[in-house]
């Protein structure tokens, strides 16, 4: 798993939209303050936009302003939309057909990794970040040994851990 630079500064673009009294801001002031090249900051913009996560308005005033809450889009939902999906190994994408999953030792443990992951990410919203309302946190079940095989979609295998 890994947050990509367009990623880090998608949520840099974000922040400033949510701190913005407009909310609305240019794509040529978003690329200066980020330290991004226009066309980059463009296509950061253009993959809000797919995501419905920031509408581009047109014209002389226009540019790009939030499309949803900021108090309801989490931070896992942002990365998604601008990376796709997150995994911490091949074997836990939902598409992810490895022939040793069913008696691999080591698979528990990664969709344990991404599940505790999304907890982390999912706990925070955009809002709670830019305007430090809260800190993220984890689900208690995640320090809990026996609740293991609850969250982690591996069969019998987990059980016995």
């Amino acid at each position: 798993m890994d947050i990509s630079r367009k990623t880090d500064y998608a949520l840099r673009m974000l922040s400033m939209l949510v701190q913005d009294e407009d909310g609305l801001l240019s794509v040529r002031a978003a690329a200066e303050q980020v330290g991004v090249p226009y066309s980059f900051a463009r296509s950061i913009q253009h993959g809000l936009v797919q995501a419905g996560i920031v509408e581009s308005l047109r014209g002389v005033r226009g540019g790009m302003r939030l499309k949803v809450d900021p108090d309801k889009v989490t931070i896992r939902e942002i990365v998604e939309a601008v990376q796709g999906p997150m995994t911490i190994n091949d074997c836990t994408t939902p598409e992810g057909e490895c022939p040793r999953k069913s008696n691999c030792c080591y698979h528990p443990i990664w969709a344990g990794t991404q599940a505790l992951v999304y907890s982390y990410l999912d706990s925070i919203t955009l809002d709670d970040v830019v305007n430090c309302k809260r800190a993220p946190a984890v689900d208690p079940k995640f320090a809990d040994r026996s609740a293991f095989a609850s969250y982690v979609p591996c069969g019998e295998g987990c059980s016995s851990m």
